[in-house]
């Protein structure tokens, strides 16, 4: 009390700290970075491995699987997964979930180091923090001339030298991939059948190329000088040919007799086009904590100065592909306008109850404190200004009024009792004090389990639970110590004092009489209990993981032909696409399409399509699965909407059936059966295999023979230099020339067909000449294009991404039976799992169910503290389910309009819910308790109890309701993320609010029933003993 007191003596001082915190949190808004979502660590660690013209098995047989075999042992490790490509692999660490992962990083650092030598041109393994980076922008360079080619070599060492510095110094950005540059490399192209009438033998030849270096040869004094002493036996560019690799006879045999040493590049493995033209692709990227729409606004700066100083002179123009800015602007906007919307609705709602603008005013001066202050947390916290944060803010804005609300109405109520001013501002404020502490302690209390929840999910709603639990304590703050000094203002000479309209007495009188015998009291309790339990019983949706929210980019994925070159998936599919695309992108036909790209490499085979109209982007994603991607010459082609919150490729709702073990033709055809009964029971839902179900990869298969290879005096490794130097190239080393580093790649002319390969001649130390068809047997076989293993296993996936309007519970159930009669069909050696979203669906469930355990204890001990009762913290907590009952009433009637699953931001809802709802019923049982305490009978403090609070009770209600409500209501990017929590609250909220005051008047009935019977027995036994 003595802080009130002061606060109102000082008025001045009081509302100068407030401005003081106020002004920090705008500070904080201007300094706070703009991203769309929290930054998300996965415990995750990500391992790339290179090695050129390395075949999958070759990749799985050297690389992956001895580093899984070091890396098995690390304590803490859940599963190992790696995908093996050619010429590269992917394996992803998951790791338990609050595991330090910076000392995990250095175990795997320290368990790589262990792992056997990689082969020599296998590059050095590249070690991450958490799953692939995503890019926060792709950009393109295209060539402005008509009719030009996709040939950009002669431009990429302009590109590397002017754009690449350009767009790495801008402020945040952490690294920029040229993903088309092609690595420049000196090529030593020999004749084969020269060397072998020469009998020079290719380890010979190896030998002399390879010997061809500079060596520190160290320092030596002579006399007063000291000089460095260097072995310079690198050759420079037009020295090669001079090279003396052998001698003939006597005769030095120079390298240029046998060889064409040229500049060449490493082989062209991809293409990129935009809009039809071909192009050079670049991806950049960002650091967690960076502002998302400044960069992006520094980058489309940038592009337009590096286009006028740079590449408009040769032809080129540098355009942005993907600007994640554009979604989170869009996003945050939304956001932005409901808060605005709320605070407007909420705001007009309580000028028409409270029929006076100084009384709404008093009350609205909390809302941009607590906001501020929310703000200035969250900047104190290293937090960013995003979606998750923004919605905070706006589920706050009804949620900040309660306090304003309860001590101006007991402020009124003390001066229409005739209390002076001063008195009744500072007795007002005091007896309401108690239960608004209460009740904001349980508030805040409620987020405790969301704070320290760990995770993607904790991660995420991190921000969420900080802007509301930070914003209701400020609202509490203001309300105790800025309103009454305001109110001592405002007031005088009445203000808006008057008396309160008379429904809200009819209202309470309505309430009273409902309850106003034992039959009737007991007979709502009865109802309301087992009706709200039955509610949530039938009725609680499926449950779902994280929301899908959806923007208008359409990511297509294709499976194409194994075997096929990239000329050929150049000319028959892409042409193909590009040329149905292009009447929907010049407005030809529609819907329209504002602009796309396509490109197919290694590391995936993607297209990207943009509509013009976002609106729009369920007719595009139809004429994508009905049009342009229809009758694909052996092609598979899976066409999504890209989420906004997507953990993996598809969504964070992906589900993958593995089949790992000892794969062969029959676990194969029964994965493709299983395929066909998914679709048929599973309409509408992606799928693909990851790898392809069959083997098709064409493959020669040289296998030595042993006896020829010994008689000719040669070994297996010697032939395989002879096979890799005619196919790909032997890599030999590097030269460096003082500027840039380049490999050195030995190689034979190319071969049209394999009789030409098998020609190819060797000279051999014992037997003469031989040719490879000789020293080997050739074999012709289908191998796989890709490899998938899962805890050190070969894997099969079947990656299913559900329909919209499927929960991802209810595709577990389908895929339940499925996967148990595919079990019962693949020989012993198959074990069959599931992974992704099921692992995390499974995970969220049981996080959820703990937490809302723990915060119902919370409440209950925070309550029993607070009251010093037992009876009465059960009486609160029994008010709960009747709100938890309109949460699930709330989604029944969403999903009349629209899908709305109970996923993991609205499970949170209802954890939220319960520290609100109980507000109402601490704020009934504590005027209760005082009246007793104040002499009242129990009829009489239930009758006083309910005539002081209905009135606030419903106006933090509504307005509460009515600030959320643009949440629920207004569509756009990101809405869906938080719309089914706001349903849960709103519709929890007005359930609660409809019901609580009956049923806590019933309640507090039979309490004081049961207290006096046990009053009257306590008597009585005291009698008899006596």
């Amino acid at each position: 009390m003595n802080l009130f007191k002061l606060s109102h003596a000082n008025p001045v001082a009081t509302v100068v700290v407030f401005l003081i915190v106020a002004i920090m949190g705008l500070a904080a808004l201007v300094k706070l970075p703009v991203q769309l979502t929290p930054n998300l660590e996965q415990p995750k660690i990500t391992i790339l491995n290179f090695w050129r013209a390395a075949a999958p098995a070759e990749m799985e047989a050297e690389l992956v699987e001895p580093q899984e075999e070091v890396l098995e042992t690390i304590v803490g490790l859940e599963s190992i997964s790696s995908s093996v490509r050619a010429g590269m692999s992917i394996t992803t660490l998951n790791f338990q979930v609050g595991t330090d992962m910076q000392m995990k990083l250095m175990d795997v650092i320290n368990a790589m180091n262990q792992a056997p030598p990689r082969p020599r041109d296998a590059e050095e393994p590249m070690i991450s923090l958490g799953g692939l980076e995503q890019p926060l922008a792709s950009l393109l360079i295209r060539k402005t001339v008509e009719g030009a080619d996709g040939d950009f070599t002669a431009d990429q060492e302009l590109i590397r030298q002017t754009v690449a510095p350009a767009l790495r110094t801008i402020e945040g950005v952490t690294k920029v991939d040229l993903n088309s540059f092609r690595d420049p490399q000196l090529e030593i192209v020999f004749d084969p059948y020269r060397m072998a009438a020469l009998g020079l033998q290719l380890d010979t030849l190896l030998q002399r190329i390879r010997s061809a270096g500079n060596v520190s040869g160290g320092f030596a004094s002579v006399g007063r000088r000291e000089y460095t002493v260097r072995f310079a036996g690198q050759y420079v560019a037009d020295e090669w040919a001079q090279m003396i690799v052998a001698y003939n006879d006597g005769r030095p045999v120079r390298l240029g007799e046998i060889a064409e040493v040229r500049q060449g590049h490493e082989r062209l493995r991809g293409f990129a086009y935009r809009d039809g033209d071909p192009a050079f692709y670049i991806q950049l990227f960002a650091a967690t904590n960076a502002n998302t729409v400044e960069i992006m606004t520094a980058l489309k700066e940038r592009i337009a100065r590096v286009n006028a100083e740079h590449l408009s002179d040769a032809d080129l123009e540098l355009i942005l592909s993907f600007d994640a800015s554009e979604h989170i602007k869009r996003a945050i906007a939304l956001v932005q306008g409901n808060l605005g919307l709320g605070i407007a609705l909420a705001m007009g709602l309580l000028y028409l109850m409270l029929r006076g603008w100084r009384a709404t005013v008093l009350i609205a001066i909390t809302i941009p404190f607590s906001l501020l202050a929310a703000l200035l947390v969250l900047d104190l916290l290293g937090r960013s200004l995003n979606i998750i944060s923004l919605a905070g803010l706006a589920f706050a804005v009804g949620l900040v009024l309660d306090a304003a609300i309860v001590v101006q109405e007991n402020i009124v109520r003390l001066l229409q009792h005739g209390k002076p001013l001063k008195k009744a501002v500072v007795q007002g404020t005091v007896e309401v004090a108690p239960a608004l502490f209460a009740s904001t302690l349980t508030t805040v209390a409620i987020f405790t389990p969301i704070v320290f929840m760990q995770g993607v999910e904790g991660q995420l709603f991190f921000d969420l639970a900080v802007s509301m639990a930070v914003a209701v304590c400020a609202s509490m703050l203001g309300a105790f110590f800025l309103v009454p000094v305001v109110a001592g203002i405002f007031l005088q000479g009445g203000g808006d004092a008057g008396q309160p309209p008379r429904f809200w007495h009819r209202l309470a009188r309505r309430y009273l009489w409902l309850a106003n015998t034992d039959s009737r009291a007991l007979l709502w309790l009865l109802l309301l209990g087992p009706g709200a339990a039955a509610v949530i019983w039938v009725l609680t949706p499926e449950t779902d993981f994280l929301p899908e929210a959806r923007w208008e980019g359409i990511m297509t994925v294709f499976t194409v032909p194994p075997g096929a070159s990239y000329e050929t998936l150049e000319d028959e599919i892409g042409r193909t696409l590009m040329r149905r695309l292009e009447p929907y992108r010049t407005g030809e036909k529609s819907p329209g399409i504002r602009a796309y790209n396509l490109a197919m490499s290694e590391g995936g085979k993607v297209m990207f399509v943009y509509p013009e109209n976002p609106r729009e982007v369920h007719e595009v994603l139809d004429l994508l699965r009905t049009e342009i991607l229809a009758d694909l010459p052996d092609t598979r082609a899976f066409s999504f909407q890209s989420s906004l919150l997507s953990i993996n490729v598809g969504g964070s709702r992906s589900v993958y059936m593995n089949f790992a073990g000892e794969l062969d033709d029959a676990s194969r055809q029964v994965a493709a059966q299983t395929m066909q009964r998914i679709q048929a029971e599973i309409p509408g839902a992606g799928l693909r295999p990851l790898p392809g179900l069959n083997d098709a990869q064409p493959q020669l298969v040289l296998a030595p023979d042993d006896h020829a290879v010994a008689r000719a005096g040669l070994n297996r490794n010697q032939v395989a230099d002879m096979v890799r130097a005619s196919t790909s190239g032997l890599y030999v080393g590097e030269q460096f020339d003082g500027s840039r580093r380049q490999n050195i790649i030995l190689k034979a002319p190319p071969w049209a067909n394999p009789e030409q390969l098998q020609a190819v001649p060797m000279a051999t130390p014992l037997s003469g000449v031989q040719t490879l068809g000789q020293l080997t047997r050739a074999e012709r076989r289908a191998g796989p294009t890709q490899l998938r293993r899962y805890n050190g296993e070969r894997t099969l996936t079947l990656a299913i991404t559900p329909p919209a309007d499927m929960s991802l519970e209810a595709t577990l159930e389908k895929l339940a039976p499925i996967m148990a009669d595919a079990q019962a069909q693949v020989s012993p050696g198959i074990h069959l799992m599931l992974s992704g979203g099921s692992d995390d669906l499974a995970d969220t469930i049981a996080t959820m169910t703990w937490n809302f355990a723990f915060a119902v204890l919370v409440l209950f001990l925070l309550m029993t503290a607070l009251f010093r009762s037992t009876l009465d913290s059960l009486v609160v907590l029994a008010s709960m389910p009747m709100a938890l009952a309109g949460g699930v009433l709330g989604l029944c009637a969403l999903n009349l309009f629209t899908f709305q699953s109970l996923d993991l931001l609205t499970m949170i809802g209802f954890v939220i819910l319960m520290g609100l709802v109980v507000n109402n019923a601490i704020l009934l049982i504590d005027r209760a308790r005082r009246g007793r305490a104040e002499g009242l009978s129990d009829e009489e403090s239930i009758r006083m109890a309910v005539e002081t609070r209905v009135r606030p009770i419903w106006m933090s209600t509504l307005t509460s309701v009515v600030g959320m409500l643009p949440l629920v209501l207004v569509p756009g990017v990101g809405s869906e993320i938080y719309r089914g929590l706001a349903v849960v609250i709103v519709g929890g909220m007005l359930t609660s609010t409809l019901f609580t005051v009956v049923f806590m008047a019933s309640a507090l009935r039979m309490l004081a029933r049961f207290r006096a019977r046990r009053a009257d027995t306590a008597i009585d036994s005291t009698i008899q003993t006596s």
